[in-house]
């Protein structure tokens, strides 16, 4: 991984930075490395990759001319499905095997569709993040073989989540039969905002409109002024706030039976005191059973 990347382990303490698998010799500075090593994440059968030393999104024209084979050489692997970039010329390119591509803005299909063996949702959906701003300069999707329902992960990982292809595509909705069904007889549930405007819906069915209580609305508003009018340096992190940055007094509470339905639902507020968290404990990595 490393070694094939050229991705540099961690400074040593004469501040050079050592790549895996190389000598002495092979030692380069951290200036040098900082505006080459790419950024490469995964995501269950989802790969991204990022060029931080050029401003903006990378386009295709640029990875050609930088890295002539990269692309083409992802995109023939038999472990990768297709490949997400932005051309130029063309806009949101997917690229495929044996020069095969599909131009998304355009609908022009060079060859077989790579998206073809994912379904007919494949390409809306690729196309909708291929503009979102902050997409990878390159987005790699593993292969998926439609006979055994399975996709191959990047990571250590017996199952896998976050791209196309399998069963991670099929999620179900499972509700108390007095709410309303999600969708009406004959219309799909797809994307993201649907599902989430379903549950909104039904948060108001089962509890009413979720509005803060006055006490909590005041607490608030007297914390926002107070972090505004706080110097720079010192401006408190938003206490109460999860990772996807909603409060906790935001997160419903079950008080027992549901009001009635034009009854505003008020909740507690529940933020932090302040004091410091207790210590965890960081075991050791452990190796999944694939066995099993």
């Amino acid at each position: 991984g490393r070694a094939a990347l050229h991705r540099p382990e961690k400074p040593g303490a004469d501040g050079e930075v050592r790549c895996a698998g190389r000598g002495a010799a092979d030692v380069v500075s951290a200036h040098d490395t900082a505006v080459s090593v790419p950024i490469v994440l995964a995501s269950g059968n989802l790969g991204l990759v990022s060029f931080p030393d050029v401003p903006g999104r990378m386009s295709r024209e640029q990875i050609d001319a930088r890295h002539p084979a990269l692309l083409r050489t992802l995109a023939d692997h038999p472990g990768v499905g297709f490949v997400l970039v932005r051309s130029e010329a063309h806009g949101a390119v997917v690229l495929g095997p044996r020069g095969a591509e599909h131009r998304l803005d355009t609908g022009e299909v060079l060859g077989t569709s790579p998206l073809t063996v994912f379904g007919p949702g494949a390409e809306a959906a690729v196309r909708r993040t291929a503009h979102f701003r902050n997409a990878p300069d390159i987005m790699v999707n593993s292969a998926y073989h439609p006979a055994r329902g399975t996709v191959h992960a990047f990571e250590e990982q017996i199952g896998s989540h976050g791209g196309l292809g399998g069963e991670q595509g099929h999620p179900f909705l499972l509700w108390p039969a007095g709410l309303t069904p999600p969708v009406a007889a004959g219309e799909e549930l797809v994307g993201a905002e649907q599902v989430h405007r379903v549950l909104r819906r039904w948060l108001e069915e089962a509890y009413g409109p979720q509005v803060p209580d006055r006490e909590t609305a005041a607490a608030e508003e007297t914390y926002a002024s107070a972090a505004e009018d706080a110097p720079a340096a010192e401006q408190p992190v938003a206490e109460g706030r999860s990772a996807e940055g909603a409060t906790d007094a935001e997160v419903p509470v079950d008080t027992g039976p549901s009001k009635a339905s034009g009854a505003a639902r008020t909740v507690p507020d529940s933020r932090w005191d302040g004091a410091p968290a207790a210590p965890f404990t960081v075991v050791s990595r452990v190796v999944p059973d694939k066995t099993r």
